[in-house]
């Protein structure tokens, strides 16, 4: 009888220990926020067409105020029109005026919003394609602020999937990690017993 007392207080104790580590393991690992990123989705360009180029953004929190340049190829693309964008249903009042005649200069003010939040688009660009050749259209110069008036920290000019950061693996990974180390562990506890 003590020989059972004394096995099931050995898995009792290594049970423990393996949760405790466990609990560890997820206290020592900090919580990333998700990276703000910027877009430019370029269409296809067909001379004689009018196309549109939307600047996307992802993950933004507390988005108050920005700006961003689009340069050009100035001989293949006229800039129409710059409308506003969206995110999570809130309108990004956009105001643009040329810098040179290849670059436009896009910014925003969310008057009376306490920051938005979320994925959308910050505007949508109208080109007429009035020649023939690559359109060049590039995104510089960008610049976000949250309602306590900080750069937003944002990665700009991600135009394709090979460009995304690799993610880092988080807690699903170590949760099955601290599973696996728990049963080995109590598998072996029972073949020594």
């Amino acid at each position: 009888m003590k020989m059972k007392s004394g096995i099931s207080f050995k898995k009792s104790t290594l049970f423990g220990i393996c949760f405790a580590v466990f609990i560890i393991a997820f206290a020592a690992v900090p919580v990333q926020a998700q990276q703000t990123t910027v877009n430019l989705n370029t269409p296809e360009l067909v001379k004689g067409n009018t196309v549109y180029a939307t600047v996307e953004i992802i993950n933004v929190t507390n988005l108050d105020a920005g700006q961003f340049d689009l340069s050009f190829n100035s001989s293949v693309l006229k800039v129409v029109n710059i409308e506003n964008g969206s995110i999570e249903g809130t309108t990004i009042p956009v105001k643009w005026r040329s810098i040179d005649a290849d670059t436009v200069r896009v910014i925003f003010n969310l008057k009376g919003v306490n920051g938005i939040s979320g994925s959308g688009q910050l505007a949508k660009t109208g080109f007429e394609v009035i020649g023939d050749g690559d359109g060049d259209l590039l995104i510089s110069n960008g610049l976000l602020g949250n309602i306590e008036a900080n750069q937003i920290n944002t990665d700009w000019g991600v135009t394709a999937a090979t460009d995304m950061p690799e993610s880092t693996p988080g807690f699903e990974v170590m949760f099955a990690l601290m599973g696996l180390i728990a049963v080995l562990g109590l598998i072996r506890l029972n073949r020594k017993l």
